[in-house]
């Protein structure tokens, strides 16, 4: 499995991946619900497009929030690593002010 390595940090290409899968769910299911019961209200048609439409909004939605909680982890992983290169740069100078 192939990762991606941003600013040191692994991500799993099977996570990314899972973005788009979960938008062509949402799709399917979106507008197979509404196909669905469209029927039993007399026209598949009109409640296809509702439901597709629902399915793609339902989609794009949580899409954006899964790359919102990506953009967020590495924000707070840039942080950890941006500290721990001021802890280390605090050493090196404490190290050579006692040489």
């Amino acid at each position: 499995m192939a990762k991606l390595t941003r600013g040191g940090s692994d991500w799993n290409s099977m996570d990314l991946a899972s973005i788009g899968i979960t938008l062509v769910l949402a799709i399917g299911i979106g507008s197979g619900l509404g196909w669905w019961i469209g029927g039993k209200l007399g026209n598949q048609t009109t409640g296809l497009i509702i439901g597709f439409i629902v399915g793609t909004a339902a989609g794009f939605i949580e899409m954006f929030r899964a790359v919102s909680r990506w953009n967020k982890r590495m924000e707070r992983q840039e942080q950890v690593e941006n500290s721990r290169n001021g802890a280390d740069q605090a050493a090196v100078k404490d190290s050579e002010e006692e040489s």
